[in-house]
């Protein structure tokens, strides 16, 4: 059971692809509309790092037109009470 919460979505960054590259924007990305399929936690030495293993799922098979609109957002776990401060 996951039980931890995620930081501000300020915090967040989305990993796409521009022209079959790895595209960074950052957050904050708070679209109701949008449906969460899945995640993965990633325990990795910096947030930079998550978001350079992020921009390798841009690899993974799959259709054309699924990963022409594919995504990853990257957001820090918060570990503590005292890190919602």
């Amino acid at each position: 059971m996951e039980t931890r919460g995620l930081a501000e979505p300020l915090h967040t960054r989305r990993v796409s692809a521009k022209d079959g590259a790895p595209f960074v924007t950052d957050g904050p990305y708070a679209e109701t509309q949008e449906v969460l399929a899945g995640y993965w936690v990633v325990e990795c030495e910096s947030f930079d790092r998550a978001t350079e293993i992020a921009a390798q799922l841009n690899n993974c098979p799959a259709p054309p037109q699924v990963l022409a609109s594919a995504y990853a957002d990257v957001r820090p776990i918060m570990e503590s009470a005292s890190d919602f401060g």
